[in-house]
């Protein structure tokens, strides 16, 4: 595209505040050479979920890409936006900036109200419960009530591993609670604003659509140095052989009690592709690996042990990068590496391509 966008370092599509890269993001966007519309959505405190459109507003194939679902998260999926949006491509597209402002401002996962957003798209009429029946012995484990300090976390978790096995306690932590509002993967208690906005945004925009691939960037998990794809809910046979020709050994299941899945409620794709009615549809979670399933846990828990217990001046929306707590959610969810970092941008533009085949595959 040239000029500033193209121009861009490493260290520049890393942005260190949710306001630059909501600036990055527009400025890059109204850039694109096949640019058709831009907007905001206000979510909370002013903060925005922006869009913008890319190729044919009114084409019925139709690529999206979203990021920051998971607030921290974002820097990374943010900057993978950036790295697309510079390949100039043609390809109509949808580009949802930052779906939890929020929790990125704020170097958290979650929302203003501790909820993990990725768990708060129930259909309608769904109630919000179903607890793992063994979450809660799990509860002082994941969500200690005094401050960040000595702990014996590691042999109680070694102990648990070693009883029941790594996939079985990722299904019970990581599937969401709906009993402990300050603890980890909280799924809240009704639906939240952040989600109603993005579903009227898909029933506005993409409605009377043929074709939807939508893309959600994510960070954590999968090996470091690489990126993995799940492909949502209960894919047929033609859908996943077709993701699998695509992504090739990057594409995963997300089957509970499987290497990698587990029994999620709540999915925004799972939810998307149901509000889709009528529409080819694949969505897909794109997750750059970090570090181990373990450490992930940790970093979470003892992140939500300073936000909810610790030190007054450092509780609540305080962002202190120096801490402990904060060094290890970022180095769980947008490590400080120029290494990794470069991996990112780089595979987004593989990414990229391979979301056009796939788009474009019969």
């Amino acid at each position: 595209m040239g000029g500033w966008i193209d121009a861009m370092t490493t260290a520049d599509r890393f942005s260190t505040s949710w306001l630059q890269a909501r600036d990055r993001f527009r400025i890059a966007a109204a850039a694109h050479p096949h640019h058709v519309d831009s907007g905001a959505l206000e979510v909370v405190d002013g903060l925005t979920i922006d869009w913008a459109w890319t190729g044919a507003r009114a084409a019925k194939q139709v690529l999206v890409f979203s990021s920051g679902l998971h607030g921290i998260e974002g820097y990374a999926g943010c900057a993978a936006q950036l790295e697309m949006i510079a390949a100039g491509a043609p390809t109509p597209t949808l580009w949802l900036h930052a779906l939890n402002p929020w929790g990125m401002k704020h170097w958290r996962r979650v929302n203003e109200a501790n909820v993990d957003l990725n768990r708060g798209f129930l259909p309608p009429g769904t109630p919000w419960s179903g607890d793992d029946r063994d979450y809660n012995k799990l509860d002082d484990l994941l969500n200690p009530k005094r401050p960040p300090g000595f702990e014996l976390f590691w042999p109680r978790l070694v102990a648990l591993l070693a009883r029941h096995g790594l996939p079985t306690l990722r299904n019970v932590v990581a599937r969401g609670q709906y009993s402990h509002p300050q603890g980890v993967f909280f799924c809240g208690e009704a639906p939240q604003p952040t989600a109603e906005i993005v579903v009227d945004l898909v029933e506005r925009e993409l409605a009377g659509r043929e074709r939807v691939v939508w893309i959600d960037l994510h960070t954590a998990r999968g090996p470091r140095g690489q990126y993995v794809a799940f492909l949502d809910g209960e894919p047929e046979t033609e859908q996943t052989t077709r993701a699998k020709n695509i992504f090739g050994d990057a594409l995963r299941a997300w089957v509970a009690g499987s290497e990698d899945g587990y029994d999620m409620r709540g999915g925004m794709l799972r939810e998307i592709g149901r509000r889709l009615s009528g529409v080819r549809y694949d969505g897909l979670t794109v997750e750059f690996g970090t570090v181990s399933d373990i450490a992930i846990i940790r970093a979470m828990r003892i992140e939500n042990q300073l936000f909810f217990h610790g030190p007054e001046e450092l509780r609540g929306p305080r962002v202190d990068l120096a801490h402990a707590a904060r060094r290890a959610m970022q180095a769980a969810f947008c490590p400080d590496d120029p290494h990794w970092r470069q991996h990112v941008l780089t595979a987004s533009g593989r990414i990229l391509d391979q979301a056009r085949e796939l788009i474009a595959a019969p």
